[in-house]
């Protein structure tokens, strides 16, 4: 029951469809393994201003440092992003759910499903004891280590060069500033593959993390995030810690079957740079309710009559996830020197921004071309 299964769960309960959502755990949002930041505007478009017990802190902006110390920075005068409570944040959307019409079962394990017929049969686990239930769709929903796919046949284990490695920390004694701003750290040192990052929760607290690509590096997400709370963040006090797997899909995967389809992290619905899922999430699980709503209505939920939801989302969500594929395979390439370039290019282009000037990835080439083309030959494929 996390974001994509709570919000596909509400929107087929408002169109009229009974809907069971099971989760394993005894409480929906425990344990949170996520950064928690999420954008704004795909956040408001999928549920509104969202509540106040749900957000931790609303940030305008962002700065990075790279590998020897430069920085760029942005800040602007709106909130373009929030930092989430996510505990509460899924609790909230399974509520809604439930408010819906939807039936919501923690403490409930899904062992197996069966297809029989037009629908399937899927065997539960619940306070010791065992039920069946049925049902002509099966939403997977399960995230990155889930299995339900794989019981209709389409889901896979990640392979390592599709996963991000990540640990994080929550911690408290870090300096909060007056407009709220996520961090980003850069360079072989600080996370190989990948980067770390500060998001502020406000009252001295922050998410810090780090991402790295397993097969790099001279340790796993766990030491580079001590070595960066303690080069960088020494007054910072570790009061809960959190590690995981993020999938970095290189390729779309398949998403749907005869009275399937699968949503969420679970679906590879993460973007393969940064590894942010929970916009995604909720967009990937818009479009599955307004297909099956209507292929349930039309009395065909064939893998034949569901593919629109593959395609809608290849056209729109995936389109943008394909190229940031592509840049995650640029960003592998990139050494300390071409991050240490490019920070202080993107510098320039922002003080000519805030100047009045227009700034674009045309521009930004341009930069580049002019002052590293050395740097320029590794980003031709943004061309």
């Amino acid at each position: 029951a996390g974001p994509a299964g709570s919000h596909l769960a509400r929107r087929l309960a408002e169109a009229g469809r009974e809907v069971l959502v099971v989760e394993k755990r005894p409480e929906i949002g425990n344990p949170v393994r996520c950064a928690e930041a999420v954008e704004a505007e795909p956040l408001l478009a999928a549920v509104g201003e969202p509540e106040a017990a749900w957000v931790a802190q609303g940030v305008y902006g962002g700065w990075g440092e790279g590998p020897t110390g430069e920085t760029v920075r942005y800040e602007g005068e709106k909130v373009v992003g929030y930092v989430l409570v996510r505990r509460l944040f899924d609790r909230g959307l399974a509520r809604r759910a439930a408010e819906a019409g939807a039936m919501v079962l923690a403490r409930t394990q899904a062992e197996g499903a069966r297809r029989e017929g037009d629908g399937w049969t899927v065997s539960l686990r619940r306070d010791g004891g065992k039920l069946e239930v049925r049902c002509r769709v099966l939403a997977a929903a399960d995230g990155v280590e889930g299995t339900v796919g794989r019981w209709a046949g389409v889901g896979k284990p990640w392979p390592l060069t599709e996963l991000h490695s990540c640990a994080q920390a929550r911690v408290v004694g870090v300096e909060d500033e007056d407009k709220p701003l996520v961090g980003f750290f850069l360079g072989e040192r600080r996370a190989p593959g990948g980067y770390a990052w500060l998001f502020p929760l406000g009252n001295g607290r922050a998410n810090v993390g780090v991402s790295v690509d397993p097969a790099r590096g001279e340790g796993g997400a766990r030491f580079y995030l001590e070595r960066l709370l303690a080069e960088r963040l020494p007054g910072a006090r570790p009061v809960e810690l959190s590690a995981g797997a993020i999938p970095a899909p290189a390729r779309p995967r398949r998403l749907v079957s005869d009275g399937f389809l699968a949503v969420g992290d679970a679906a590879g619905h993460t973007e393969p740079l940064s590894g942010g899922g929970i916009a995604n999430a909720l967009q990937g699980a818009e479009l599955a309710a307004e297909v099956l709503a209507a292929s349930l209505k039309e009395g065909d939920t064939s893998r034949g009559r569901l593919v629109e939801y593959e395609r809608r989302w290849a056209k729109t969500v995936g389109a943008s996830l394909k190229r940031y594929a592509r840049l995650r395979r640029l960003f592998l390439k990139l050494d300390d020197s071409d991050f240490t370039e490019l920070l202080g290019i993107m510098a320039r282009q922002l003080e000519r921004w805030r100047e009045g000037g227009r700034t674009s990835m045309v521009s930004l080439l341009t930069g580049v071309a002019t002052r590293s083309p050395r740097l320029l030959a590794k980003l031709r494929h943004l061309l």
